[in-house]
């Protein structure tokens, strides 16, 4: 091996030679996860769109474990030189003959996706080295590299999402009780056990607060998806950041692992973002692309994969009729549809904030649904968890009527379900309408209710 890699492994690990690594305090809530399943020997890969703060994570996660300096080893395949299947099986057998063997050493390989069939080289050290624990990150989804046949039964994945609100609202007002990564949807479809102790919880817990969170909530829909802008409140950096940094990188990405046309998928990710929030039909955007629609489907796929995009499907219990009806679409954050169409910051003071708001809600849930019928009936979100089925409308006004609760009570009626949620701009409050528990809640505190 050459000099100039050792030198660059030693830098990049330079608590082997004694320095001092400083870290951002603000940990993501994932971390905590990650901590539980280090005992287990199958490989931890963590995967997200770029920029979310995977690099820093495995370097928290490194200070966090109880090893042997020498037995802690980073390699970022970032570095070109890095890029080479020889070259990386050089390094780790280079970590390997200078770690303490008898003990548990612990290895992080960071844009795993850029080495060359780095599931083969994985597989090998897997199967031969005992006391050998992988961590390994990517940008885009590793299933593009298809690896789950050669790693069966070795690796677990995991989704590092984009920075949530509670995460965000956590970093500025230093609250503690903000901590949780589970997912939010058994608490909102369950609710509190009545109405009144889900009133009393607010006044204790955040009525005093309102302010104060709204302000951090629109702050989130600028900026809030990526922690290297938590402190920047320069607009024009920011978007520059993330049309640069992660859109634009993201799609490179993307198009070099599937081998496909990346300035066609940039514009179709601009349709996509132009129509934020909203149904999409593939053979539109063929039309528009004039390109076949099954490689638009396709393209709409692997932008999904790489984190860019979530789609949802209409709320049905037939999967051919999923597949065959139109499709609604969410960018991956709100700052990324500003950034890409160059929206100015005061969007949110326009009708368009109401998309990029639903879009918001929508993504910090994970997988949704939506309603429409054919008479154009429509529930903005539907959540559904076993047997609970929870149908919640996007109203970011400040003036809301019941009949903007039409669609909800009509979807509650249809499917027997008793409970449904408008999300407000500031509204808060409880109403009983045709024996249906209707809650108006503000955006902010949509996403801040526990998620336990």
């Amino acid at each position: 091996m050459e000099e100039r890699h050792r030198a660059l492994l030693v830098k990049q690990n330079p608590w082997w030679v004694d320095k001092e690594v400083k870290l951002p305090d603000f940990e993501r809530d994932i971390i905590n996860t990650l901590i539980r399943y280090v005992e287990y020997k199958q490989i931890i890969a963590v995967i997200g769109l770029r920029r979310v703060g995977k690099t820093i994570l495995m370097k928290q996660m490194m200070q966090k474990l109880k090893a042997l300096k020498n037995n802690l080893c980073y390699i970022s395949l970032d570095d070109i030189d890095f890029q080479k299947y020889n070259i990386v099986e050089e390094l780790i057998n280079y970590f390997l003959e200078f770690s303490d063997k008898d003990k548990m050493r612990y290895l992080f390989l960071d844009e795993v996706q850029k080495l060359p069939n780095w599931p083969d080289l994985l597989k090998t050290y897997y199967d031969s080295e005992e006391n050998l624990k992988f961590f390994i990150t990517g940008s885009a989804s590793l299933e593009l590299n298809k690896f789950k046949e050669t790693l069966a039964g070795r690796i677990l994945t995991f989704h590092m999402p984009i920075l949530t609100f509670k995460e965000f609202a956590r970093y500025f007002m230093f609250d503690d009780s903000l901590k949780g990564e589970k997912s939010p949807v058994s608490s909102i479809i369950e609710f509190s056990s009545s109405k009144e102790a889900f009133i009393r919880e607010y006044d204790l817990k955040f009525a005093g607060k309102k302010e104060r969170y709204n302000e951090l909530f629109e702050s989130y829909l600028l900026k809030g998806a990526f922690p290297e802008l938590l402190d920047i409140n320069n607009e024009e950096f920011i978007k520059k950041y993330i049309k640069e940094s992660v859109i634009e990188k993201a799609i490179v990405d993307t198009a070099r692992l599937a081998g496909e046309d990346e300035k066609i998928i940039y514009e179709l990710f601009r349709l996509l973002a132009n129509s934020n929030a909203r149904l999409f039909e593939i053979l539109n955007l063929s039309s528009i692309l004039k390109i076949n629609r099954n490689l638009v489907s396709n393209y709409v796929n692997l932008l999904e994969r790489s984190f860019l995009v979530n789609v949802a499907y209409n709320f049905t219990a037939s999967i051919a009729r999923q597949v065959r009806a139109s499709k609604k679409q969410y960018s991956a954050h709100s700052s990324i549809v500003i950034a890409l169409l160059d929206y100015p910051f005061d969007i949110l003071n326009t009708e368009v904030a109401g998309h990029l708001v639903e879009a918001a809600i929508a993504g910090n849930l994970g997988k949704t649904s939506f309603w429409r019928t054919p008479q154009k009936d429509e529930v903005d979100i539907v959540l559904k968890e076993k047997e609970n089925i929870l149908p919640i409308e996007v109203k970011y006004q400040h003036y809301i009527t019941n009949s903007d609760a039409a669609s909800v009570l009509k979807f509650c009626k249809k499917f027997g379900v008793k409970k449904g949620v408008i999300v407000t701009r500031d509204m808060m409050e409880t109403r009983k309408v045709d024996d249906i528990d209707i809650r108006f809640i503000p955006a902010w505190l949509f996403l801040l209710l526990d998620q336990g």
